[in-house]
C-alpha cells in the first residue's frame, strides 16, 4: 500500500504541501485535484485524504480529510494499533558500514521490511571513506539517508518510524545491548562456521524478544575479536549453511529470516 508520508499534522482538517513534498505530488506522483491518497500523519497516524486544490504559481497543494477524520485524542492508539499488529517486536539493524551505494539500498530494503531502527557500526574491516560518509549521513548534515528512508515508507506504506542513529563502535553497540532490558535477542551472521548456530537453534529466544538485534558485516566481514566481543553481550553467531552472501545480501536474507521465525504460531 503506496502513502505520502506528510511532515506537519492536520489543521481543521486540511494539509499544505510546499517545497520537496510539493514536488514529490507534482512531478514524480503526479497527482490531479480530487485524487485519493493515504497520507501517513507525524505520529504515525493512517489518514485518507483528498487533493482539494494544486496551486501551480504558489507552489502549494492542499488537502483535506475524506471521510472520517480520525478525532486527535486517538492518534497515538491508532497509530499503535497499526504498527502492533504488523511489528509486536522492534528489530534493530547493526549494520557495519559499507560502501556508500551499499548502504543506500540496505537502508532501503530495511525499512521497506520494518525495521525500527539502523545503526551503523564502525568495524574493523571498514573503510575509512565509508566511515566518514556514514557519519555525515548519520548525524543529519547530509540528509540523504533521511530522504530515502521516507521514500521506502511511501512505496511500502511501512507504519514504523525507521530511525537511523549516529554510527557507534562495537564496544558502543554492546553497551546499548546490555541496557535494553530482559525481553531482548540477538544475532550476528558470521560467514565463518567455528562456533556458531543455526537460526532455528535460537529461534526460542527469538520469538520471546520485544528488541531483536541483528548485526551484519561489511564487505570484509566482523573480525573475530568483534564477534567475541558481539557474543558476550548476548548475541548469537549465525551461520547460513549455503552461500557467501554479499553484505546487502545477508542484511535482507537476515531481517526476513528472522521476521518469518517471529510469525510462526
Amino acid at each position: 500500500m503506496r502513502q505520502f508520508v506528510a511532515d506537519s499534522g492536520l489543521e481543521k482538517g486540511c494539509l499544505c504541501i510546499e517545497g520537496k513534498k510539493f514536488r514529490y505530488l507534482n512531478s514524480v506522483l503526479r497527482v490531479e485535484e480530487g485524487d485519493m491518497i493515504d497520507v501517513r500523519l507525524p505520529d504515525g497516524t493512517l489518514q485518507p485524504m483528498t487533493i482539494a486544490k494544486i496551486d501551480q504559481g504558489q507552489k502549494k497543494i492542499i488537502m483535506q480529510v475524506a471521510g472520517e477524520e480520525i478525532a486527535e485524542n486517538s492518534f497515538g492508539v491508532h497509530a499503535r494499533a497499526a504498527k502492533d499488529e504488523l511489528f509486536p517486536y522492534d528489530i534493530f539493524l547493526f549494520q557495519f558500514i559499507a560502501k556508500p551505494p551499499k548502504m543506500d539500498l540496505i537502508i532501503r530494503q530495511a525499512v521497506e521490511c520494518g525495521v525500527a531502527k539502523i545503526i551503523p557500526v564502525e568495524g574493523t574491516f571498514c573503510q575509512k571513506g565509508n566511515v566518514e560518509s556514514a557519519r555525515k549521513k548519520s548525524s543529519g548534515s547530509d540528509d540523504r539517508w533521511q530522504r530515502i528512508v521516507t521514500e521506502a515508507r511511501e512505496q511500502s506504506g511501512s507504519p514504523v518510524e525507521t530511525e537511523i542513529m549516529p554510527c557507534m563502535t562495537v564496544a558502543e553497540v554492546c553497551r546499548m545491548v546490555e541496557n535494553c532490558g530482559n525481553k531482548k535477542a540477538g544475532i550476528v551472521l558470521y560467514e565463518r562456521s567455528d562456533a556458531t548456530v543455526s537460526i532455528n537453534e535460537v529461534k526460542e529466544k527469538l520469538k520471546g524478544a520485544e528488541k531483536v538485534f541483528i548485526a551484519i558485516g561489511a564487505e570484509g566481514g566482523i573480525s573475530p575479536e568483534e564477534i567475541d566481543m558481539l557474543k558476550k553481550s548476548g548475541f548469537y553467531a549465525v551461520h547460513i549453511k549455503t552461500n557467501i552472501l554479499r553484505c546487502e545480501t545477508a542484511a535482507l536474507y537476515g531481517i526476513a529470516a528472522v521476521q518469518t521465525v517471529m510469525e510462526e504460531k
